[in-house]
């Protein structure tokens, strides 16, 4: 299911159905040849004190003599399958880029609701579609999958932003750069984040330089243009409490903002802000002034949330088993979040119109009452907007005045 938001009234209407990217098999060659190939864009290199971008020769071999298919005329049963199967994938995937590139509404897909507590959930992951714009905040583990189950352009993003580099929030960006430009991304795609990000985004772009050369070399660079492939990093400097607007298109004017999350220097949030509409995504956090100020007046607060009594409940029980190690985990993790009632009470004083709870921890599976219970009732007691428990693929619509 899915939340449209018309002014502050939330009603339901239908997920659209998963389709799957048929793709062929590659083939492996057979004579060895070098070629030399970059791993790093030429605005992407890292300093000579972090030499992390990879460059020299990679083994590619020759590919082999490409055949194609005998097509009978008429087709036979099973490419009349064929047929019907892609135009029926074709028209779903575009019906679903309509209806989210609409540029009287601004569409948050809650691609990844999860965290690294395992659960059925994606690890985290937000989009937001705004004035034509895709633009995406962080890419956990699965994010991408998620992604084309729930009929996102994914050749069509237009920018990348991270909050800050735990692998629950980063672990899919490989995935997003790569299969957006498999899938057709013809542009290089940037990646906004703090310091390190230059660091993050090389890493990804040595690691798949072998894969896009290799695809590049089976599909032809006219199909699959490796020089287009690669990510590009743009380091957000720290922009204070205050924020600093890091990104502005077509009237849409992305705000980062320091949130706290140590040892992690600076952790962000973003807000998004189109045509007296705004989105704030809340990144992870503790209740922090830097929060409160940007949320004020939010149409959409997108925030991770934590249930201290759960967590607390745990650590107790594995102190009970003798187990020290997760103890002592489950403790660390209850000082660099936000609680239920902190979230519940910086919400209602922002006035913000709808929280959309996202990063749950404990990360029940979706479908669990719990996360009712022990996430949602404790905050409904105490924040009197829309609340939203988010799940995987949800989507919520702001329409535009």
């Amino acid at each position: 299911m899915h939340l449209r938001i018309n002014g502050s009234r939330v009603t339901r209407a239908a997920l659209p159905v998963g389709w799957h990217v048929v793709a062929a098999a590659s083939i492996l060659a057979v004579a060895a040849l070098t070629v030399g190939l970059s791993a790093c864009s030429d605005t992407s290199r890292a300093s000579d004190a972090e030499p992390l971008c990879i460059d020299g020769a990679l083994p590619i071999g020759e590919r082999t003599p490409l055949i194609d298919a005998v097509c009978a005329d008429p087709p036979s049963a099973l490419s009349a399958a064929a047929e019907q199967q892609q135009r029926a994938n074709a028209d779903a995937a575009a019906a679903s880029a309509a209806e989210l590139q609409r540029r009287d509404a601004i569409t948050i897909v809650t691609c990844g609701t999860g965290t690294p507590i395992p659960s059925d959930r994606v690890q985290a992951c937000t989009a937001v579609f705004v004035n034509g714009l895709f633009l995406l905040f962080d890419a956990g583990d699965g994010a991408q999958r998620s992604m084309e189950r729930s009929l996102l352009p994914i050749t069509e993003i237009d920018a990348v932003f991270l909050t800050h580099f735990h692998s629950d929030h980063i672990a899919d960006v490989g995935e997003v750069i790569s299969r957006s430009w498999i899938l057709g991304r013809t542009a290089e795609l940037p990646v906004y984040g703090g310091e390190a990000v230059q660091r993050v985004v090389d890493g990804f772009n040595a690691v798949y330089a072998l894969d896009d050369k290799y695809r590049e070399t089976h599909h032809g660079e006219d199909i699959l243009n490796s020089r287009v492939e690669p990510a590009v990093p743009h380091t957000i400097d720290d922009p204070g409490a205050e924020g600093r607007v890091v990104f502005e298109r077509d009237g849409v004017r992305v705000t980062a903002f320091r949130v706290n999350h140590p040892p992690i220097e600076p952790a962000l949030g973003y807000r998004i802000d189109y045509a007296g509409k705004s989105v704030v995504i809340s990144g992870d956090t503790t209740d922090t002034a830097s929060l409160r100020g940007m949320s004020e007046g939010a149409d959409v607060l997108v925030s991770e949330v934590m249930s201290r009594d759960v967590l607390e409940a745990v650590e107790c029980a594995l102190k009970r088993l003798d187990d020290p190690r997760n103890a002592r985990l489950i403790r660390d993790i209850r000082t660099y979040h936000i609680g239920t009632t902190e979230l519940a009470g910086l919400a209602q004083n922002a006035r913000v119109r709808t929280l959309v709870l996202t990063h749950q921890v404990p990360s029940f599976d979706n479908d669990d009452p719990r996360v009712e219970l022990l996430l949602a009732a404790p905050i409904r007691a105490i924040y009197s907007g829309e609340l939203v428990a988010a799940q995987d693929g949800q989507r919520i619509v702001v329409e535009l005045e």
